[in-house]
């Protein structure tokens, strides 16, 4: 695909993907030589995260069972309280799937960052699915 920018932009493509690519070999080298508990403790990270993402992500879908009912309530509150919820549903399951608590301050910021886009995409779904219910 051919970009508008000319020769420089494409250029300039090419190194910034050879960039990456050498990034990206160097951190395989480095897990690679890495002690085997230190290999198994990326590796649980990775895929308890993935783990909660998936959840996260499917959690609020789960209300389309009862969201004509909620929506029928034609309150504000029913509809925080759904939210909210789903949002303590993904709180659970994070707290489930955690070894440890939280070691330093970014990791906190972290955890409650996820929180919080968890509990964003909850709303969003939230507000699509009680508009789709056709009420």
């Amino acid at each position: 695909m051919e970009t508008s920018g000319g020769i420089l932009s494409r250029l300039g493509e090419r190194v910034l993907g050879w960039i990456a690519l050498c990034v990206l070999i160097l951190v395989g080298i480095a897990i690679y030589q890495m002690p085997a508990d230190t290999k198994q403790a990326i590796w649980s990270g990775i895929w308890r995260t993935g783990a909660w993402l998936i959840f996260a992500a499917a959690a609020p879908w789960s209300t389309r069972l009862f969201i004509r009912r909620i929506v029928e309530a034609r309150t504000n509150w029913a509809g925080v309280s759904l939210v909210a919820a789903v949002s303590v549903a993904d709180l659970l399951a994070g707290v489930l799937l955690m070894t440890a608590w939280p070691a330093g301050v970014w990791s906190w910021a972290a955890a409650l960052g996820a929180l919080a886009l968890a509990t964003t995409y909850n709303y969003l779904v939230s507000d699509y699915l009680a508009d789709t219910c056709g009420s």
